[in-house]
């Protein structure tokens, strides 16, 4: 062995400080400080939802706009886990309320609804379909949210993080 060869090499060198520039620990990407930024959005959506007095949708938002400050700001397995849960209450309650509201405002209502209201309902599906064609297309594609990137990456989480959160207002001014 060669006399100047470390025995015990050192580990790369820590990741950017800016949050740019390489996969932290277990390939999670770098904190990011646009999607720290972003997650307050949910915020927005947590005061309509208390204004309009859905409490648990707005309680179910102040535990993302958290989970989600949280998780881009120190991401590890845990954090991760943490804000999917976050994430899966608003989905399936955000649905939950889009379907009674659809089915109260446009199947059960006998007078005749207003080009408005067919707008708002299909506003929250093409909002939905662009998150789901953000995250899951770009996990299969290795594009947008999960471009190689970091910084592109992030950037189209930022996005879809208003897009999400537009598309849930929606639903609660329904």
């Amino acid at each position: 062995m060669n006399k100047n060869t470390p025995t015990n090499p050192t580990p790369n060198p820590t990741p950017n400080p800016t949050g740019w520039g390489g996969r932290g620990n277990l390939g999670f990407p770098t904190p990011c400080s646009y999607c720290v930024y972003s997650s307050y959005i949910f915020l927005a959506n947590c005061l309509l939802a208390f204004y309009f007095e859905d409490y648990l949708y707005s309680l179910f938002f102040l535990c993302l706009a958290i989970t989600s400050i949280i998780h881009h700001t120190y991401m590890n397995i845990y954090t991760t886990i943490i804000d999917k849960i976050s994430i899966y209450c608003v989905v399936f309650y955000g649905g939950y309320v889009f379907y009674k509201k659809y089915k109260k405002n446009i199947i059960n209502n006998d007078e005749k609804n207003s080009i408005y209201e067919y707008i708002k309902y299909f506003l929250v599906i093409i909002t939905f379909l662009l998150v789901i064609f953000l995250y899951y297309y770009g996990y299969v594609t290795n594009n947008y949210t999960f471009h190689p990137d970091d910084k592109t990456a992030q950037i189209y989480h930022c996005i879809m993080h208003f897009i999400s959160s537009f598309g849930h207002a929606i639903i609660i001014i329904l």
